[in-house]
């Protein structure tokens, strides 16, 4: 099962997607306000908890036994708390790219966010229809552009296609979900449980990943029993589109000693 990152469709797993699907059955869910999922309510619950509850019920709804769940970046701290809360239908995590909580205070090392989130909410509230403008007439090509001159991508790495096409469907959620969100997440910790978690655990993280610093991944595989960790060298948080071939055989090599051992503890 694949939980994206905040704002996310999806396309950071687009090459993943063709090295699992022969041999592997591929669940991947949109959050409320993301993708195919409608608009929740301006009084809706965007929780952590609540995202882990949803990524349940969509696991109970196919059908499917126990899952390994891959998150990245937001989509690690669901997959911790669907673990977390529902022990029973998950049978090993994938954590690339991300924390086990508190993003708001990670994101470039610093309080940026924990300024700007407050101030973005008050602007979405009282000034909904401008700030909804500004933010759906983002250009694509404009922010490809910037985003290709910034250290936030490899471009030694990555295609401009990519990072474009990523950053064309981000404007499509609501500005007022993806902050709800986001505050949320920036007030839920996993660190606590991290020792007790008891399924087979591949932490992936980039070297020069400034959204989610890699010293939190590298703390959670630490604290994670028998967990394993790829730290790459010149990856950022768009790792997975970036690195793909690496990445992709690295969690290929996971599943399939999963599968082949048949069990659900750590190994």
């Amino acid at each position: 099962m694949l939980s994206d990152g905040l704002l996310c469709e999806g396309h950071v797993w687009k090459y993943l997607f063709p090295a699992l699907a022969p041999e592997y059955d591929i669940l991947h869910w949109n959050y409320p306000g993301h993708g195919r999922s409608d608009d929740p309510a301006p009084w809706a619950d965007l929780s952590v908890e609540r995202l882990a509850d949803d990524a349940a019920a969509v696991i109970g709804n196919a059908g499917v036994g126990p899952c390994v769940i891959l998150g990245h970046s937001l989509g690690v701290q669901v997959a911790l708390e669907t673990w977390h809360r529902h022990r029973e239908i998950v049978r090993g995590l994938v954590l690339v790219c991300g924390s086990p909580g508190r993003i708001v205070e990670d994101f470039h090392e610093s309080a940026i966010l924990e300024v700007l989130v407050p101030v973005f909410d008050v602007l979405t509230r009282f000034l909904p229809r401008h700030t909804t403008r500004i933010w759906k007439g983002l250009p694509a090509r404009w922010l490809t552009r910037v985003t290709m001159r910034t250290k936030e991508v490899n471009r030694r790495l990555i295609r401009a296609a990519d990072i474009g096409e990523y950053l064309g469907r981000m404007t499509r959620v609501e500005l007022r979900i993806g902050l709800k969100i986001l505050e949320n997440a920036g007030r839920h910790d996993a660190s606590p449980y991290l020792p007790e978690v008891d399924v087979p655990t591949l932490v992936i993280a980039g070297e020069q990943d400034r959204f989610t610093p890699p010293k939190r991944s590298a703390y959670m595989a630490s604290r994670i029993p028998g967990a394993e960790l790829l730290m790459t060298k010149g990856g950022t948080h768009s790792l997975p589109i970036e690195m793909p071939e690496l990445v992709n055989m690295r969690i290929r090599r996971f599943l399939d000693r999963l599968k082949d051992s048949g069990s659900s503890t750590t190994p």
